[in-house]
């Protein structure tokens, strides 16, 4: 069995946290909706209510809300994807009351990124994280 000291941390990057109002959006219909939690060069990792829909792990766009900021279409490949939260929060769905979700954490790592998209990454990261985790 490995002692937890001898784990050597795998990252290519440092992680950055990222303010309130960071958020992805899954192509092609953007159906599914995260809060991302923390981003560097090689991924990020999001959290979102689980909408039992086949996640489509080609694409993602990132953005801000409160500033004019979009990086479109950018690839990526599924890393980790789990529940977070045995909570369960409900919301209304068409013609249901309620559709109750479980909170999940997705990890993604990203794909070969266009000169532009790997100049706007930066620049998100340069000027719209707040920390190094």
């Amino acid at each position: 069995m490995t002692d937890r000291a001898e784990i050597v941390e795998q990252r290519r990057y440092g992680r950055y946290a990222v303010p309130t109002g960071s958020f992805v959006a899954l192509d092609p219909q953007n159906s599914i909706l995260g809060q991302i939690m923390d981003i560097s060069m090689g991924g990020l990792a999001f959290r979102y209510m689980d909408s039992k829909q086949p996640m489509d792990e080609s694409y993602l766009d990132i953005f801000l809300t409160e500033r004019d900021f979009c990086l479109g279409k950018v690839p990526i490949k599924a890393v980790s994807d789990y529940e977070i939260d045995n909570t369960v929060t409900c919301k209304l769905v068409e013609g249901v009351p309620y559709r109750c979700t479980a909170m999940r954490r997705s990890s993604v790592q990203f794909g070969e990124l266009t000169h532009h998209q790997m100049s706007q990454l930066e620049h998100f990261i340069q000027n719209h994280t707040t920390s190094e985790l």
